[in-house]
C-alpha cells in the first residue's frame, strides 16, 4: 500500500505473544474473521482484492484490537513482577497505541507501556519495561541510568540496539 501500512496477505508472518495471523482466500460469502485457540484467522472472498484499502484497515483494526487486549492483561502483570524482583515502584501503568514511543515514564512515576510490545520477543519486552522502571530512580540517560538497568538486565546497550530493528510506526 502506498500509505505506508504493512501489507497483509495470505503469507504475512504476524505474531503477537498470545496469538499469529492466518488468512485465507476461499468461497467465503464476506469478509470475516474469528479469533481464538491461539489465531486470529481473517476469512477474505475469492472475488476480493486483498489489498483493497479497507480490508487492510480491517485487518490492522482488528490486530490492534487483538493487541490492546493482550497488552491489558500481560503488560501491567509483568511491569508488576518486574518492580517487585527489582523493588521499584511505580504509580500507575497505562497501555497506549503510542506511535512513536515503546514506552514511557512521567515526572510523577506514571509508566505508559505501547500495545505494539505485544509484537517483540519476550527479553525486548522485558527490556522497554525495565528501562521505563529504571526511570522511576534516574529520570534521564546518564551514566547512573545505564548502570542501574545494567543491574537489571544483561547488556542493555546491547538489547537498545537490538530494538531498532524493530519499529512502533507504520500502524
Amino acid at each position: 500500500m502506498e500509505s505506508g501500512l504493512p501489507l497483509f496477505s495470505p503469507d504475512t508472518e504476524f505474531t503477537t505473544k498470545f496469538h499469529r495471523l492466518k488468512i485465507s482466500k476461499g468461497n467465503f460469502p464476506k469478509v470475516y474473521n474469528r479469533i481464538g485457540n491461539g489465531i486470529i484467522q481473517f476469512f477474505i472472498p475469492e472475488k476480493f482484492d486483498i489489498k483493497h484499502p479497507a480490508i487492510q484497515e480491517y485487518i490492522k483494526k482488528t490486530l490492534i484490537e487483538v493487541m490492546r487486549h493482550e497488552a491489558k492483561v500481560y503488560l501491567p502483570k509483568r511491569l508488576d513482577e518486574l518492580a517487585k524482583k527489582f523493588g521499584l515502584n511505580y504509580k500507575q501503568v497505562f497501555v497506549k497505541n503510542a506511535q512513536t514511543r515503546w514506552g514511557s515514564c512521567s515526572s510523577e512515576d506514571n509508566i505508559n507501556l505501547n500495545l505494539h510490545l505485544m509484537r517483540l520477543p519476550d527479553h525486548l519486552t522485558d527490556y522497554v519495561i525495565l528501562h521505563e522502571l529504571a526511570h522511576t530512580v534516574e529520570k534521564n540517560h546518564s551514566p547512573r541510568f545505564w548502570k542501574l538497568l545494567g543491574k537489571m538486565t544483561d547488556n542493555p546497550q546491547k538489547m537498545r540496539k537490538e530494538m531498532r530493528q524493530y519499529r512502533v510506526s507504520g500502524w
